[in-house]
């Protein structure tokens, strides 16, 4: 990017699994007092990456700061952003059965769908809701349960499209 797109309170990723969030500006953010560049900013790390980790809060220089940033994402977009990176990590970590089990629902379901499922799916079911995709399920089935209801949480719904594009 470019060093004028660069702004305070503004989010940038490196394209890549990397966010940035600047949280201020000013030649007070000097890396090192002999530093001739006194355009700096300080930023936070909200996802770790090139070994800063997440939550730190680092000082560069703007020239610096936009050759790493390769796209803005807008501040409202922040949730979704985070929440597309971690279901599309968890995607790769899914068993094949479990990828199996969850390319068997609808694209279009929300925080509200309820859906039945047989109950020879119920030990998938259970597996994914260990990795935070089932928002509720029951515990256990009785012995004369056929089937049993779910709902998915919001990154069992993003995992969901993870595994629809694949």
């Amino acid at each position: 990017m470019k060093k004028q797109d660069i702004g305070v309170a503004r989010f940038y990723s490196d394209g890549k699994s990397g966010l940035r969030e600047v949280v201020a500006e000013g030649p007070e953010y000097k890396l090192y007092a002999a530093d001739a560049d006194n355009d700096c900013l300080r930023y936070k790390s909200h996802v770790s990456s090139g070994g800063i980790a997440a939550g730190t809060e680092n000082n560069s220089t703007r020239t610096a700061f936009a050759a790493w940033a390769k796209v803005e994402v807008r501040a409202e977009d922040v949730d979704q952003w985070l929440l597309d990176r971690q279901a599309a990590s968890l995607a790769t970590k899914l068993t094949a059965p479990q990828k199996s089990f969850l390319n068997g629902f609808d694209r279009d379901l929300n925080l509200k769908s309820y859906i039945s499922c047989p109950r020879e799916e119920f030990r998938l079911a259970k597996a994914c809701r260990e990795k935070g995709l089932m928002a509720e399920m029951p515990e256990s089935l009785h012995k004369d349960d056929d089937d049993f209801e779910i709902t998915f949480t919001a990154l069992g719904l993003a995992v969901l499209k993870q595994v629809h594009a694949a």
